[in-house]
């Protein structure tokens, strides 16, 4: 499991260790740091960050706003605007980019919080199909969830899970199998288990289904981890889980070859 990774490119020096202490104590890791936006676009394709923190007025040539484009054209990476400016001249020329969110120095660290988590929320709510848009209000709707409470998100290739006040990012090609408890939920990855308060049809929504298979009402199975198919069970990372008949036929016209 790993820590949202955070971009800071913003050209002060002191706000920016400043961010940088907040985002640390908040449980979030900053991968890298940029004065100028031509080195945060650098920055952002080499260390491909979960979100960007972005100045709009920074050194050089290029400003925050130029690369808020370049991150949303090129690299898909949601971004939050800094500024100490607050004329309605920049207002409207950093909203015009569709940001995630938007932010006057100095910040406090509530604030930050609140912008990087609404931001995801956003993100990952935006870049869904419109099948699992659909899958996601079809089960919500049946469960009487509430649309604030989001237990886990999808961004890209990984699983952002909540832990207390905070998402927690799983790379979905590191988890072994989803296992069923009622109203929730254990992700097994790589030896490690995390429990969460969300049913395994709403997360089934969410996955990927050329990744992820339900060989039993309470299993959801990495296939790329399978590493044998007997009978009435499968071993996944040394562990036997069971699969049904009609699931193990199905398993077996899946996969290749």
């Amino acid at each position: 499991m790993e820590k949202v990774r955070v971009l800071v490119v913003e050209d002060e020096v002191i706000i920016a260790q400043s961010i940088i202490s907040m985002i640390e104590k908040m449980g979030y890791e900053c991968v890298g740091t940029a004065i100028r936006a031509t080195k945060g676009l650098e920055l952002a394709k080499t260390l491909k960050p979960d979100i960007a923190l972005l100045d709009i007025n920074l050194k050089g040539e290029e400003t925050g706003i130029w690369l808020a484009g370049e991150l949303k054209r090129e690299l898909n990476i949601p971004y939050v605007f800094l500024t100490s400016l607050g004329d309605k001249k920049t207002i409207e020329e950093a909203t015009s980019t569709m940001p995630y969110g938007y932010l006057l120095k100095p910040v406090a660290q509530q604030s930050v919080y609140a912008a990087i988590e609404t931001a995801l929320a956003r993100f990952s709510q935006e870049n869904k199909t419109p099948a699992q848009k659909e899958a996601t209000l079809s089960v919500s709707k049946s469960f009487d969830e509430k649309e604030e409470e989001k237990p886990s998100l999808l961004i890209k290739d990984a699983l952002f899970i909540k832990d207390e006040y905070q998402y927690v990012k799983i790379i979905l090609s590191e988890i072994d199998y989803i296992k069923s408890d009622g109203n929730y939920i254990e992700i097994h990855s790589q030896g490690k288990k995390k429990v969460l308060k969300e049913t395994l049809k709403n997360m089934e929504t969410k996955l990927p289904a050329d990744i992820f298979f339900q060989t039993h009402r309470s299993y959801l199975v990495n296939v790329e981890k399978i590493e044998s198919i007997g009978g009435n069970s499968i071993k996944v990372n040394n562990e036997e889980l069971p699969i049904v008949k009609e699931r193990r036929d199905a398993l077996l016209a899946y996969l290749p070859g």
